[in-house]
This record gives structure tokens, C-alpha cells and sequence, in this order.
């Protein structure tokens, strides 16, 4: 190479780096990191038995223990603990999520929730409620209903009211007393009738006096090969405590001391959950 051509060669491999250059893209840009509790406001944890913690999105990897009256917001996403119960209040609707339930309110301009595993039920009585998104569908509709969310299956149960189930460019409407299965990637199937409610409840109206510390035995009648045992507040429709179980007897402890109602549904081998039973009553005495 001739001493005059090295300073040219140069040169050209100098101009040809710059506008390989400019010819690539910008790198993206990463986005601003979201400040801690940048989310709205929107509800209250009303309740909480066991525990129910929080993490914020989008990376949801600082997961913090939550308390009753802590604040809920845009933004977060929260976990419940296996045999948890923890009931969201917002103004347009209740939540109460069973265990090892996964619930996430996206921070977005349209206001939605989405379940991502677990049981929830939503109570929006006399109202439509947010938009509900649950694996590949969504649900729209007002009235009380029960979600269940397992691997590539959901099952939708409508208690009161009527819903509105979409999937894979399909609509069913569910109305009280009704369910649908929705597997993923599929339409959601035709509304079929809920299963028959447990009944025979032992304790029943008399209440079974059990002392603090004891666990009370429940029994009921067992068609199913599932069922939910709820224990409830006595003046109020309010879930305080469940568990999920096969069969009767549940030797169950309560932890307060006081009246209660209890009930059971049932659930298929669908996942589908019937209506819950008629109420028995337990009361925890301190002597």
C-alpha cells in the first residue's frame, strides 16, 4: 500500500463507521422508575385474617405485609397467604380473596382489576363493577360473583345479579344461580345451573357452644367433591374466616370469642361452586 493511499483508507473507514452510526437506532430509552406509592388511592383492607402483603408494579418485587385499614391504590398487586381471608373495599365494590388468591390493579387510565390466581369474590350489588380480567377473558356485569383461577382454567359463578363472560371473541351472560368454565384460548361454555347447596349443617340454628381454644366440629351433608366452610359475623354479610376442604368433619378453631354463623358450599369437578348454604351458628366462650 502506497503511503498516500493509507491516510485515504483512513479516512474512508472513518466516514463509514459515522454513518454506520447514524444509521443505528437510539437505544431505548428505560422508563422512569414509578416512586413508591405513586399510585391512586381507590380503596380500603377492610379485614384480613392471616396474611395479605403487597408489592407494586411493574417489577412486584418488594412484598410488604399489609394491615387492616391500609390503603389501596393504583398500581398494586397483592398476594394472600395459604387459608387466608382478606376482604378490598372500594366505593363501587367489595372483594374478599381467598387463599393463596393473586389480585392486581393495573396503573392505568381505565380502571380494571385482574386475578391472576385464586378465588375472589366480587359484591357490587344494585351496580356495575370494574372490569374484571382473568386469564385470556374478561367479565363485566353487576351483583355478586365467585372467580376461581387455576392453571389454564377459570370458573365464573354468578350468586346475584347478572354477568357478562368474554373470551376467544365469544359473550356468554351467566345470571344468579348460573356458571360458565372458560378454558384458556377457548370461548367460554354455555351457562349451566350451580350444584346443589350442602344442607344437614351440624351445628345448625341451635348454636354449638365450644370453648376458647377447642375446635368446634363441623359436619354437613357431602354430595361434592369440594367444598368452602365460611364463618361469618352475626349481624353482617361479612366473610371474617374460610377454608377450602373436601369432606365433612372440619374441626375448625375460632380465634375470637363470640356468636358466629357458618356455612358451606359446595364445589364440582368443574371448579363450578354452588350456592352457599342455610347458616348454622358456633359460639366461642371463654369458660
Amino acid at each position: 500500500m502506497s503511503r498516500g493511499a493509507a491516510p485515504a483508507l483512513a479516512a474512508l473507514l472513518t466516514l463509514a463507521a459515522a454513518a454506520a452510526h447514524a444509521q443505528a437506532p437510539a437505544p431505548t430509552p428505560r422508563p422512569t422508575p414509578r416512586p413508591r406509592g405513586a399510585g391512586i388511592g381507590i380503596g380500603t383492607l377492610a379485614w384480613i385474617d392471616r396474611e395479605l402483603e403487597r408489592a407494586e408494579l411493574p417489577e412486584k418485587k418488594s412484598w410488604e405485609r399489609l394491615r387492616e385499614g391500609a390503603p389501596l391504590r393504583t398500581g398494586d398487586s397483592f398476594r394472600s397467604a395459604p387459608d387466608a381471608t382478606a376482604r378490598l373495599e372500594f366505593p363501587w365494590m367489595a372483594v374478599t380473596l381467598g387463599g393463596g388468591a393473586m389480585l392486581t390493579i393495573p396503573a392505568s387510565s381505565v380502571l380494571s382489576t385482574v386475578l391472576e390466581q385464586g378465588r375472589a369474590e366480587f359484591a357490587g350489588p344494585g351496580r356495575e363493577i370494574v372490569k374484571i380480567k382473568v386469564g385470556d377473558g374478561e367479565v363485566r356485569g353487576g351483583g355478586r360473583l365467585v372467580l376461581r383461577r387455576s392453571a389454564g382454567r377459570t370458573t365464573a359463578t354468578a350468586l346475584e345479579g347478572s354477568f357478562r363472560v368474554r373470551a376467544a371473541g365469544r359473550t356468554v351472560e351467566i345470571k344468579a344461580g348460573e356458571a360458565t368454565v372458560v378454558a384458556d384460548g377457548r370461548p367460554p361454555e354455555a351457562a349451566t345451573p350451580l350444584p346443589k347447596s350442602p344442607s344437614a349443617l351440624e351445628p345448625g340454628k341451635d348454636p354449638l357452644y365450644v370453648r376458647s381454644g377447642r375446635p368446634a366440629q363441623l359436619t354437613w351433608s357431602a354430595a361434592s367433591p369440594g367444598h368452602r366452610v365460611e364463618v361469618l359475623a352475626l349481624d353482617r354479610d361479612f366473610v371474617l374466616l374460610a377454608r377450602d376442604v373436601t369432606a365433612p368433619p372440619l374441626h375448625l378453631e375460632l380465634p375470637w370469642l363470640g356468636t358466629y354463623r357458618w356455612r358451606v358450599a359446595a364445589r364440582d369437578a368443574r371448579g363450578v361452586e354452588s350456592r352457599p348454604s342455610d347458616p348454622g351458628l358456633i359460639c366461642s366462650v371463654d369458660r
